[in-house]
């Protein structure tokens, strides 16, 4: 069969960009004076330079997971975790066990089924965990996982 392909979100780093950069807009204009034909704006003001602060971290967030551009590819005989950089392929029957998990703080009607998979491989004393909710398409994601947990309790 063909390889599936999930992709890395960006949205909540372009989400929370323009929401700070649309606070700062308005707090500038806010702030600023108007005097005659001229707009005259604070510059030295805590505020904007928090908020510019912010704007920043944000900028550097979404530029380091845009260069990276990590992915998960699922083939019928192994997964193969790539980013820019490099890939890990992992054969379906390194494959021990699958084990999901689910958000425990938030309350049971806006929680998704499951957060995070965990995958226990042989020669790995730790779980490698998958976080769903980065990646476009979580369901299909979670579908996907489902499949290879089946096929490994029918398989022994």
């Amino acid at each position: 069969m063909s390889e599936r392909i999930y992709k890395y979100k960006l949205d909540f780093y372009y989400k929370s960009l323009i929401i700070y950069m649309i606070t700062l807009i308005a707090y500038i204009l806010i702030k600023g004076n108007i005097t005659g034909d001229h707009f005259k704006f604070v510059v030295k003001d805590p505020i904007i330079y928090l908020i510019m602060l912010f704007i920043i971290f944000y900028l550097i967030l979404l530029l380091m997971n845009a260069i990276r551009a990590r992915e998960i590819i699922i083939d019928d005989r192994k997964l193969i975790f790539k980013n820019r950089f490099g890939q890990r392929e992992v054969m379906l029957n390194e494959v021990i066990r699958v084990k999901f998990s689910r958000e425990k703080r938030i309350p049971r009607q806006e929680r998704s089924d499951v957060r995070i998979v965990k995958l226990k491989l042989k020669g790995r004393k730790r779980f490698l965990r998958i976080r769903l909710n980065d990646f476009q398409n979580e369901k299909g994601l979670i579908i996907e996982f489902r499949k290879i947990s089946k096929n490994l309790s029918t398989a022994t």
